[in-house]
Formats: structure tokens, C-alpha cells, sequence
């Protein structure tokens, strides 16, 4: 009798010859053996698909799907979520790898403490310097007695994680309809606000044990730019997080919450897209804000840091609240820039 899957790992590939193999390895390796490779491969052009087949040749618990055509990031996802069957989801980027031990780690804790979600530690791998390593380890705000949180409009911006390394109980995600939202990026954080006020228990695995390659030419390579359109996406997902919240008729309970998101997307925003657009975007917040009643400032700034009142108080009265710190390091990275040319 074959053993039900524990856990369905989602791996979306595109033109990662390079990096596939080891990625592949350090899944198949781990000590839980009860899971599921589901690998989808987005039309790749490269080898990637040859890898895969091979991987299924030596190891039944390898599915490859093949993507009809170059669907993108989220629609691969949501392609692989479609095929899974295990108890948690787990999504694993084509190019990192993870601890062998890492997956056992994160179903045991999921088990002993009956957690929807879990989200792990993790270090940078840097291709152009390989000796440099950073670390990063979620805030464990759990009580030692309990070893988990509520899942609450409290917490739901304190255990906030990437889509890799983050384990989600399937029956949550199937149950609700969540899947990535397509043509736009930071859809992890999106996936990330949608699901959790549907999980109950979250909790984190201390231990930085995925690894993320930092590579030139990855997805979010172009981010850091300064320059990066890319980065007003944090504003359409706020609005599909706003959509998805007032669907399920929980604005009002998570609209503090909300409000944090918005700030800290708007802020990305000003840290890494075009001064010429960043206009456009305070008419954008001021009109969401105003429009949706989303900021009472007598309810709101005692739950609010000053940081967050003063900039939501600026943006409702139609202010981009840029200062000279901005343009002070607008201008240090356009003369970084021209140095290196």
C-alpha cells in the first residue's frame, strides 16, 4: 500500500539548466521521503525539460508537467498546485536547494502542533561572491508553552515570508480558491495576505536551511535598479489583497493590517521605481485611501507607528511625502551608476 504523501513540493522551472540539477537533488535527498516533486516546466528553451525527465527516470516521486506555453511565474505555480496531493505545499524556486533534513523538520512541527502555516530560515548564496553569506532568521514570536501563533490581523505582517521555504496546509488553499495572481510580481506577498487569515496556527523553523542563489538575470535581479517599474506592483497587489479581503468580509477586522501593507509597498515603491512615476502613485494611495475609508486617523494611530500615521495622514491629503533624504539618494545612486560606466 503506497504511503500518503506528507508533502507535494512545487518546483516552477524556466531556463535554469544551470541550477536545476542541484535544486532536484537536495529535494529528492531529503529525509522525509513521503512527498512529491511536482516539477512544471514553463516552456523552457534551454535543457531544463531533459533534466527534469531524467530526474522522473530515477525517482517515481517526480512528476513533469509541461506548460502548453510560457505562462510566467504565478500561472506555473497554480499549475503545479493543481497536480499536488499532499497534505502541505511547499514552494521550492528552481534555482536554491534546501538542508536535507529540512522538510522532515517542517512536517514534524506542522504535526506536533497542528500548524497551517510554516515558514523557515534562510541564507543567500551570492554567485559573484561566494564566500559572502547572509542569514536571515523569521522572528519566533511564538510562547515557549504553545511553540505557535494565532493567525490574526496582528500577526499576519510579522511571519510574512517569500513563497520559497514557505509550507501551507493544502486543504487551506484548496478550500478558499487562493492561488498566485498572474502578470504581476511580489505575487508571493499576495498569496502570502490572501491565505493567512484562513490558517489558524502558524509557526517558524529557526534555522536559515533554504537557500536562495542571487544571480544576475533572475526575476527579481532588476528590483534593486532604482529604475524598476516592476516595483509598482507592490500597489496592484495591495488592491488585489484589498479585493480579496472585502470578498471575504474581513476588511474591516484586518484593515489596520492592511494599511501596514500599503505602507511598506508604497515605500518599496519610492525606494526602487522611477522618480517620474512616484506622482502617479500618491494620487493612486490618496484616492484608495480615501475612496475605501481606509484610514481614520482617531481609530487608527494608536496601532499605527508614528513612521505609518504621519506618512498615511500625507498621502490622504494628496502629498507624496518625499523628502530630502529621497532625492539625497536619488542622487548618490545616479552617481554611482555613471561611475561604473
Amino acid at each position: 500500500m503506497t504511503a500518503p504523501v506528507k508533502i507535494s513540493v512545487l518546483v516552477p522551472v524556466y531556463n535554469v539548466e544551470p541550477y536545476l540539477a542541484q535544486c532536484l537533488e537536495s529535494i529528492c535527498a531529503q529525509t522525509l521521503r513521503e512527498l512529491e516533486v511536482v516539477c512544471v516546466d514553463d516552456a523552457s528553451t534551454d535543457g531544463s525539460l531533459s533534466i527534469l525527465r531524467e530526474f522522473a527516470e530515477r525517482d517515481p516521486r517526480v512528476k513533469v508537467v509541461q506548460a502548453p506555453e510560457n505562462g510566467g511565474l504565478s500561472r506555473t505555480r497554480n499549475l503545479a498546485m493543481s497536480h499536488a496531493q499532499g497534505e502541505y505545499l511547499v514552494l521550492v524556486d528552481s534555482d536554491d536547494w534546501l538542508e536535507t533534513d529540512l522538510l522532515e523538520e517542517m512536517y514534524s512541527r506542522a504535526e506536533a502542533l497542528d500548524a497551517d502555516k510554516l515558514v523557515c530560515g534562510f541564507r543567500y548564496y551570492y554567485e559573484s561572491d561566494p564566500g559572502r553569506e547572509d542569514r536571515f532568521l523569521p522572528e519566533d514570536m511564538a510562547p515557549p508553552e504553545k511553540g505557535w501563533i494565532p493567525c490574526t490581523p496582528e500577526t499576519i505582517g510579522k511571519i510574512h515570508h517569500g513563497a520559497g521555504g514557505m509550507m501551507i496546509r493544502r486543504s487551506v488553499v484548496e478550500e478558499h480558491g487562493i492561488r498566485f495572481p498572474e502578470g504581476v510580481a511580489c505575487e508571493d506577498l499576495y498569496f502570502h495576505y490572501a491565505a493567512f487569515p484562513r490558517c489558524r496556527r502558524a509557526c517558524v523553523v529557526s534555522r536559515a536551511a533554504y537557500v536562495y542563489r542571487k544571480r544576475a538575470g533572475s526575476i527579481t535581479s532588476g528590483f534593486a535598479s532604482g529604475s524598476s517599474l516592476q516595483s509598482l506592483d507592490y500597489l496592484k497587489v495591495a488592491q488585489l489583497v484589498l479585493e480579496e479581503w472585502k470578498r471575504a468580509g474581513i476588511l474591516e477586522e484586518y484593515r489596520t493590517a492592511f494599511l501596514k501593507m500599503l505602507v511598506m509597498g508604497v515605500r518599496n515603491i519610492r525606494k526602487y521605481a522611477p522618480h517620474a512615476v512616484q506622482k502617479e502613485v500618491t494620487w493612486k494611495v490618496s484616492r484608495m485611501l480615501r475612496e475605501e475609508n481606509l484610514y481614520r486617523p482617531g481609530e487608527d494611530d494608536s496601532r499605527l507607528s508614528r513612521r505609518e500615521g504621519k506618512l498615511l495622514k500625507t498621502w490622504l491629503a494628496g502629498k507624496s511625502g518625499l523628502d530630502f533624504s529621497y532625492y539625497w539618494k536619488r542622487m548618490r545612486k545616479a552617481g554611482a551608476r555613471l561611475l561604473r560606466r
